[in-house]
């Protein structure tokens, strides 16, 4: 009869240590990361590379691309004109991301320009970085919020 007691209490101790347990509940802080997303305006300002070596830089505000995910299209505001290097006249295009498995792709007006990256406050565009593998004498485009 002792054992059984013993027992019954050993158990009731198990079961009591086991119910009293309490999940911690930490309240969510909101940190401020950076934004890693395309929406909005950045601006173009250098664009290097290319089998000539290009290394041209624009002041901000020079060439805006303005990126709306929702409606998929990038409106372009060129106040430079043409250039020797390749970027896209004023106007509303239609944009596409490519997501790979590690990287993703930016897709203008059914063209592919390379991968993207975003770094801080900067877009980096590399046109030798393709969905389809990698090229050569690409250009690199450094877009700027």
């Amino acid at each position: 009869m002792k054992k059984f007691i013993c027992n019954s209490l050993l158990l009731l101790l198990m079961l009591g240590s086991f119910t009293a347990c309490k999940k911690e509940v930490r309240p969510s802080v909101k940190t401020s990361t950076p934004k890693s997303t395309i929406d909005g305006t950045w601006n173009l300002v250098r664009i290097h590379g290319g089998i000539m070596g290009a290394n041209e830089t624009h002041a901000s505000g020079e060439i805006e691309w303005t990126f709306d995910t929702q409606n998929a299209t990038v409106t372009v505001t060129n106040t430079v004109g043409n250039s020797t290097y390749y970027y896209l006249p004023s106007g509303t295009y239609p944009f596409q991301q490519i997501s790979g498995s590690t990287e993703n792709y930016l897709v203008i007006d059914a063209n592919e320009l390379g991968k993207m990256t975003f770094s801080g406050n900067q877009l980096l565009i590399d046109e030798n970085k393709k969905s389809t593998g990698e090229g050569a004498c690409g250009f690199y485009f450094t877009l700027q919020r």
